[in-house]
């Protein structure tokens, strides 16, 4: 039987776009071009005003501007302050990056296996990334501080006091101090996008390899750690940028110091454009570091992308070959060689069980422990805080502190005041920016997804996600000239927009790798019951992808709730701010009397990603398997 089609109902092709001839659907490029008129709008126009403003000196109280092309740049180079940077700079990447890739690749064959508890913990290793890094800075500066910090009231306490000391009074050690912080917080992001692929992984694999008697670790170099190559390059790619670009944890624990022990780049460029004022040299100092981020990830591809296997040709051999090769003598086939067992398989069961179960202990105790002492210090009293010696036991436990922050009338702290208010501006403006950017990411997404191997999609996906290697540094200085003459500062809209520039990349690719798992046989069925373009996506794909749309929301409402940067430069009055802008503002007054209500304001912003890690963990595993595995 022959089923006529009429012309409303033909198929338009999908995925063929190269085909001569063929022309795209308008609808494809309907689905982009919102997300591309924005970024061009919000992230192209005020990276080339940034790039102009890199070959001029500008005085920013006469606002004249003078023309020096490559001097900044020649001035740069010329500083030894810059070169200093870069080796910090390269020193704290390498200790991130070796760090969490290690430390994130253990914990995900850890969180990999069966055991009892295993949804509680892989929420609870995903909490340090799920905080604020303001809150994780506040955190570790309270644990490593000199007199009277958690650190040297732990040895104090197990009588090992005089070991305690000052352990950002040495610069080297200050350095790798916060980066081991910056490992601490982005381990889970590794873990969680390994654990993703590990779980995509057939079974059989391993199966068919234990019983052609291949041991554990000859199955994770031969198996494992070949098929988690791809993530391994994504997110080496993810925390190279990551420490590269690391701003809000230099700012909140060391601000450059001690001297400038900790100043890395993004540092120095902060340092030239908003305490200097010396505009055009911060905007060039940034540019060099975007270029640099660029090369990483350039080299990461070209040394550790898979590379096609060669084809060997089959070559007919001659007839005397031939004969000789009957003629060879048969091949001796050896034993197979077994070393001996130091144990016994008994033993060795039991001994493995119980480096497993020590294994589980010590992940709990990484990720879970410094959230405990966050919490059980906005427990104490303000007296505790700074008593000598140091010591982690409080004397009481007191909701005092909850109560300056939430109920702050008739206290004298102007920053405790400030809270519940910066708790609602976090909450809405992340409400509002994630329904946005997943609203158009997801139209995106398909447009990439279904017609990528067009160049004009492929060349836009990729300037996209360029885009993410950008400092947020080189966007805040255009955005604060042209927001304060649009007069978008210290307004609800002007974080939108600058959240935005962050969180549009993450949707759009995040929703590109869901459409790709969708067949094509779903469209060409509703195209075949008459659906238009526009209504086959709203009725028929993106109830398929509805999974992925949570995901994608879920992870663009925790990067907006943390931002820190854009927050503390585009706002000025309680109004706007945002709740780490509030917590960083604690550390401005240095009064003894406002720790506790700063532990207790970190904690309740650590809230709602701890809620999130907890209740939608599912998603979130999800959500690195569309980023990651695929990327």
């Amino acid at each position: 039987m022959t089923t006529t089609l009429l012309p409303s109902q033909r198929i338009e092709p999908l995925a063929h776009p190269r085909r001569r001839g063929i022309s795209l659907p308008a609808f494809a490029y309907f689905s982009v071009a919102p997300t591309l008129i924005l970024m061009v709008l919000i992230v192209g126009l005020p990276l080339l005003y940034s790039l102009y403003l890199s070959f001029n000196i500008t005085n920013p109280i006469t606002k004249r501007w003078i023309f020096v092309g490559f001097a900044n740049y020649t001035k740069i180079f010329q500083n030894q302050d810059f070169w200093y940077a870069l080796v910090r700079t390269l020193y704290f990447s390498a200790i991130a990056v070796i760090g969490t890739t290690v430390l994130g690749t253990l914990i995900a064959l850890v969180l990999n296996q069966r055991f009892a508890g295993r949804g509680f913990l892989r929420s609870v290793v995903l909490v340090p990334w799920a905080m604020a890094p303001v809150s994780i800075g506040v955190l570790w500066s309270f644990i490593y501080a000199g007199n009277f910090g958690l650190l040297n009231g732990f040895l104090n306490d197990v009588g090992l006091g005089s070991w305690g000391q000052a352990w950002f009074g040495e610069g080297f050690r200050a350095l790798n101090l916060v980066a081991l912080t910056q490992v601490w917080n982005q381990t889970p992001l590794t873990t969680l996008m390994l654990l993703s692929s590990l779980q995509s992984m057939p079974g059989n694999l391993h199966r068919a390899a234990i019983l052609d008697g291949a041991g554990p670790v000859k199955r994770f170099f031969s198996i494992t750690l070949p098929w988690l190559k791809p993530t391994l390059l994504f997110s080496t790619i993810i925390s190279t940028i990551n420490a590269f670009l690391a701003f809000d944890i230099i700012w909140i624990m060391t601000r450059g110091g001690p001297g400038a022990a900790t100043t890395t780049l993004s540092w120095l460029g902060y340092m030239q454009s908003f305490q200097f004022l010396k505009f055009g040299e911060g905007a060039a100092l940034l540019y060099v570091l975007t270029f640099l981020s660029l090369a990483f990830a350039i080299a990461y591809f070209a040394f550790l992308s898979p590379r096609k296997a060669r084809t060997t040709v089959p070559v007919t051999a001659a007839p005397g070959l031939q004969t000789a090769s009957r003629l060879r003598a048969p091949m001796v086939v050896l034993p197979e060689w077994k070393p001996k067992r130091l144990m016994g398989p008994i033993a060795t069961r039991n001994t493995s069980k119980i480096l497993f179960a020590l294994a589980v202990v010590a992940i709990f105790i990484w990720s879970f422990l410094p959230v405990a002492a966050l919490i059980l210090i906005s427990l104490s009293p303000a007296t505790d805080l700074i008593r000598t010696p140091p010591s982690i036991v409080p004397s009481t436990l007191t909701f005092e502190n909850y109560r300056a922050v939430l109920l702050a009338q008739g206290t004298t702290s102007v920053q405790a005041a400030r809270v519940p208010l910066s708790l609602l501006n976090s909450f809405g403006i992340g409400i509002v920016v994630s329904v946005a950017n997943v609203a158009l990411g997801t139209l995106a997404g398909y447009g990439f997804a279904r017609y990528a191997g067009h160049r004009f999609f492929a060349v836009s996906l990729w300037a996209l996600l360029l885009t993410r290697m950008v400092p947020a540094l080189t966007l805040v200085l255009p955005f604060f000239v042209i927001f304060r003459t649009l007069g978008l500062i210290d307004t609800h809209l002007g974080l939108v927009i600058a959240y935005s520039t962050i969180l549009m990349p993450l949707a759009a690719w995040m929703m590109k790798t869901s459409f790709e798992t969708v067949p094509l046989s779903l469209e060409r069925a509703a195209q075949i019951d008459g659906c238009s373009r526009w209504t086959m996506f709203r009725k028929v794909l993106v109830p398929v992808v509805r999974p992925a749309i949570v995901a994608a929301l879920i992870f663009c409402f925790l990067v907006s709730w943390n931002e820190f940067l854009f927050a503390m430069i585009l706002t000025s009055t309680p109004k706007t701010q945002t709740i780490p802008v509030v917590i960083a503002g604690f550390l401005n007054q240095a009064r003894f009397y406002e720790y506790g209500p700063l532990f207790a304001a970190s904690v309740l912003a650590i809230l709602p990603p701890v809620a999130v890690a907890f209740f939608f963990q599912r998603y979130l595993v999800q959500g690195a398997l569309s980023g990651a595995v695929k990327g």
